[in-house]
């Protein structure tokens, strides 16, 4: 009876791996799409200008791109940040969480940037389309910063949540060493016996006996 009863101990630890696994895989997958939501957000129109010029006036729409440049370059940079913490020991990953939140407030600075003074944040590409610096115009902010003020927000909240998440995940440096030393374990014995043959012919016996 005592040998036929399955131990719980290893039925537990082979199914809590493939859990910590999964769960690793979805948290990944939830913190790139927070970051990468704002990157595009950042690509539509996000002010709608009406520059006067020296003989009329020029309409001109300023993406995200453009108006707020730190935000595709943060978002950009939490995304990589994202993929670094899959392959990040304990202490790594503390660090790389503080950037994914970091790039988040930096991103939800610069678009309170552009919804507090548009006409700034319009400047270089106004000036571009009416050849004139410091054109006087009409300045109309899209929906678009607003969504991305949003997103910023949830990128600093991501990084919060992944920390603590990310305390429960497996580190993959572990199973690299370990399998690493199974690797060598039989390459190891091989030159062993190597030397221990090299050994019995220089003595004048017979390896193979």
């Amino acid at each position: 009876m005592s040998a036929s009863t399955p131990e719980p101990t290893v039925e537990g630890a082979e199914t809590s791996e493939p859990r910590r696994g999964a769960g690793a895989g979805r948290a990944t997958l939830m913190g790139l799409l927070v970051p990468g939501l704002a990157f595009l957000a950042s690509l539509p129109t996000w002010v709608h200008a009406e520059a006067s010029s020296a003989l009329q006036d020029v309409p001109v729409d300023v993406p995200g791109t453009e108006a707020a440049p730190a935000v595709t370059a943060l978002s950009l940079a939490a995304l990589a940040a994202v993929l670094a913490l899959r392959i990040s020991g304990r202490v790594l990953r503390i660090v790389v969480c503080v950037v994914i939140a970091a790039a988040g407030l930096g991103m939800g600075a610069a678009v309170v940037t552009v919804l507090m003074d548009p006409a700034l944040a319009s400047q270089t590409s106004v000036s571009e389309a009416t050849s004139m610096t410091g054109a006087d115009g009409s300045y109309a902010v899209t929906v678009w910063p607003w969504l991305c003020l949003v997103l910023a927000a949830a990128t600093a909240v991501t990084g919060v949540w992944l920390m603590l998440a990310s305390r429960h995940w497996r580190t993959n440096s572990r199973r690299f060493e370990r399998a690493s030393q199974r690797a060598a374990a039989p390459d190891g014995g091989g030159h062993a016996d190597d030397i221990d043959a090299w050994d019995s012919l220089s003595e004048g016996r017979d390896p193979t006996g």
